[in-house]
């Protein structure tokens, strides 16, 4: 993360290990659901039919590992005195605000994987729309190696945005 003279954030981007993450996630889909399918065909039919299968399969497992770091580099949080300003996607790019004003929970929950890696998952909860007609949303913020640094400046944005006269 890169800080300002005056402490606010300004750009943070996922954890090296967030990548790890999910390409660990493309090697237990490949294993538990690519391999058992591959393995009897290998014994079982030709050659030719064994490479017409395999060498596609193989083409998309390589651009899922191409994706994986073109998205992780593609994710960016950048906090700024009022607001969280987000982006990501590698194809398609989708980026949205989250006022402090607006937060209402930020927690943090770490899957198993994560905890492995030594990365956390940041939620924030908002209210939902202005006229309170849409459900509650959020931000997950994947991939913080240190989530309660990053949970307490933003509870600390949020009571700073929510003072009466500010």
């Amino acid at each position: 993360m890169q800080e300002d003279t005056q402490g606010i954030l300004k750009v943070t981007t996922p954890d090296r290990n967030l990548r790890t993450c999910y390409t660990i996630y493309l090697l237990i889909i490949v294993w538990g659901g690519i391999l058992p399918w591959l393995i009897p065909l290998a014994f079982f039919s030709t050659p030719l039919v064994t490479l017409a299968v395999s060498l596609p399969l193989l083409l998309i497992i390589a651009i899922a590992l191409w994706w994986i770091g073109a998205y992780h580099r593609s994710i960016r949080y950048r906090f700024t005195a009022s607001e969280i300003l987000w982006e990501r996607g590698v194809w398609f790019r989708r980026s949205g605000t989250v006022p402090y004003r607006r937060i209402t929970a930020v927690t943090i929950t770490p899957g198993p994987l994560h905890r492995f890696l030594g990365i956390s998952r940041l939620t924030v909860q908002t209210d939902g729309n202005a006229s309170g007609t849409a459900p509650a949303a959020g931000l997950k913020i994947d991939g913080i190696s240190s989530p309660d640094r990053l949970r307490d400046f933003i509870l600390t944005r949020m009571q700073e945005e929510n003072v009466p006269g500010s």
